[in-house]
């Protein structure tokens, strides 16, 4: 029984807490009809297809300006390449990603619905749990490092303000890994971050639009102060000289770098049904997408001329722009660049703000939904990821957790293969027919069921797709020595782990059938009928899509056939 309607805030409050009862009542979501579903489990209703080709575009764009792209040059221009050459990988990487998201999100785009109830039809309707469940944890522990880096531009906010804010006594211990001033700008990122958390998906995007604005323009600004202070880019002054004896170990060092790359998109591009399910229309997340995030190599560009240009002057890389910021200010504490470094940190710590809820808190949010269908949704999520991530002291896993960092620097070798089953389950074997009730059906009946509710051919695949880069990435801890061989086949891991997920998987279920090989014999994307119909010449303009009511009032390109006495409505 729900709480008793009409109540104000303050008396919903008190009923709450008037009895344990009355407590998982209040907390209860009406719309969890079931195990797997929610008002964020459900296809997206037409009043939630917000999203156009600009919103995806204004996205990727905003996300691609961020710390780790400006200071993404450092470790190619350390091996040995020019920055031509280190801005070419960078771009390629982004671009082999922008494929890859965009037919990632073809399902999501076309049935509206995301990353965790499309994983049901692929890895089963239990095994789904733990792929939702390894993308929720990197979430939250990223989502930590990014509270932090944008607690850090805070501090550097505040050091613009008082003078006296570097020379403050620092009460905490050299030990914790953090100082007082960054841990007050590390609360003040939570406090700010939290009104945030109140805005769903759908209206988000508002978000990146100004992001994508300001951010570029803060950018172009600092690039224009640093050549203009040096009187010229000095590209030499970062660059060092190669080590080019064997043209084998330089090949597979710039590949590793590739790999690092795609390696940092692999979350995005896992979940990325989690935003595409809310096109407006399904082309509208392709060319968006297709677009945004290759153009991310202006803010590489950026990073890297200015790196090179602060080097040539002050004999010194600062590759992180909070390094480079408070470089600044030590060099030169007046008004005029506490004003310039002031404008800079505020909007890196608004982008930092977007990195974080577009990469971590919304997708763990709409992923950790099919967790708990019954007590949340995606606002409730993004609250929990928010002081999770607050919680865990990020600090300490970037200051004293070497061996946990490059942990997650290799995690993608897991999800190289996780999207790769998806696409081969999708295009090759489903060839685009997906049965939405069956995704919600709780029954051992389910087409999705497979066998103890687990696919067990796409966890297969799943574990032949890392095996082979799994040897070097245990070698990368240091604490075993492993082959030549193994090292390089770990230079290509997320890639080997994508090619050969998707071929093992395809195979399987060649040999194999999976449960409803029936679906596949349709022409590509073909509805079944029960999922688009209405009695014929029943003018009320509501229809059945996807298994959810719906209304044609709500969707702007729509066309209706009249086969057999009955209506068939497509969403066009």
């Amino acid at each position: 029984m729900a709480p008793p309607p009409g109540l104000t805030f303050r008396e919903k409050v008190r009923y709450a807490f008037s009895s344990p009862g009355n407590f998982n009542r209040a907390i209860t979501l009406e719309s969890a009809k079931s195990k797997y579903i929610n008002e964020d489990l459900v296809p997206s209703p037409p009043e939630r297809w917000t999203w156009t080709a600009w919103s995806y575009l204004a996205y990727w764009w905003s996300e691609s300006w961020n710390v780790s792209t400006w200071s993404v040059g450092s470790s190619l221009v350390a091996l040995g390449l020019s920055v031509g050459e280190a801005l070419l990988v960078v771009l390629f990487a982004n671009i082999l990603s922008a494929v890859i998201i965009v037919m990632n999100g073809f399902a999501a785009a076309r049935y509206h619905i995301g990353y965790p109830v499309l994983a049901r039809a692929t890895f089963g309707m239990y095994g789904h749990y733990f792929f939702v469940a390894i993308r929720a944890i990197l979430g939250i522990i990223w989502g930590g490092v990014q509270l932090y880096f944008e607690g850090q531009f805070i501090s550097i906010m505040l050091r613009c303000i008082f003078p006296s804010w570097e020379t403050m006594k620092n009460t905490i211990p050299e030990s914790q890994g953090i100082t007082l001033q960054v841990f007050i700008g590390f609360l003040v990122a939570f406090i700010v971050t939290m009104p945030f958390m109140l805005i769903h998906t759908t209206k988000i995007r508002h978000l990146f639009a100004v992001k994508s604005f300001v951010m570029p323009i803060a950018g172009l600004g600092i690039v224009i102060w640093a050549t203009k202070a040096n009187g010229g880019v000095s590209s030499g002054a970062i660059e060092s000289v190669a080590d080019k004896s064997s043209t084998i170990v330089f090949a597979f060092s710039v590949i590793a770098q590739f790999n690092s790359v795609m390696g940092s998109n692999s979350a995005l591009i896992v979940t990325v049904p989690d935003l595409a399910r809310y096109s407006r229309k399904p082309r509208d997340q392709v060319w968006g997408q297709l677009i945004g995030l290759p153009v991310s190599i202006l803010c590489a560009a950026f990073g890297v001329i200015t790196t090179s240009a602060v080097q040539n002057m002050w004999g010194k890389a600062y590759w992180n722009p909070y390094d480079l910021l408070n470089g600044i200010l030590d060099q030169t504490y007046s008004s005029k660049s506490r004003a310039g470094v002031f404008f800079a940190a505020m909007v890196f710590a608004f982008a930092t703000l977007g990195t974080s809820i577009a990469c971590n808190i919304t997708p763990f949010a709409a992923d950790v939904t099919c967790m708990l269908p019954k007590y949340i949704n995606i606002v409730r999520g993004q609250f929990l990821c928010l002081i999770i991530a607050f919680a865990i002291t990020p600090w300490h896993i970037l200051t004293s957790a070497p061996t946990f960092l490059n942990f997650l620097g290799g995690y993608s070798i897991f999800q190289g293969s996780v999207v790769s089953i998806m696409l081969v389950d999708y295009f090759l074997i489903r060839r685009g027919n997906l049965d939405i009730p069956a995704m919600y059906d709780e029954s051992t009946r389910s087409k999705y069921y497979f066998v103890w509710g687990v696919n067990w051919r796409s966890i297969a695949a799943f574990v032949i797709g890392f095996l082979l880069p799994l040897p070097g990435f245990i070698g990368s801890f240091g604490t075993v020595s492993v082959s030549v061989t193994a090292t390089r086949l770990y230079d290509l891991g997320w890639e080997l782990s994508f090619l050969c997920g998707g071929v093992a998987y395809y195979v399987l279920c060649l040999v194999f059938k999976v449960p409803g090989q029936e679906d596949c014999k349709r022409p590509f994307g073909e509805m079944s009928d029960d999922e688009w119909t209405l009695p014929d010449g029943e003018k009320d303009t509501r229809f059945h899509m996807h298994g959810v009511e719906q209304s044609t009032s709500r969707v702007e390109d729509y066309d209706e056939k009249h086969v057999d006495g009955v209506t068939r409505v497509h969403v066009v």
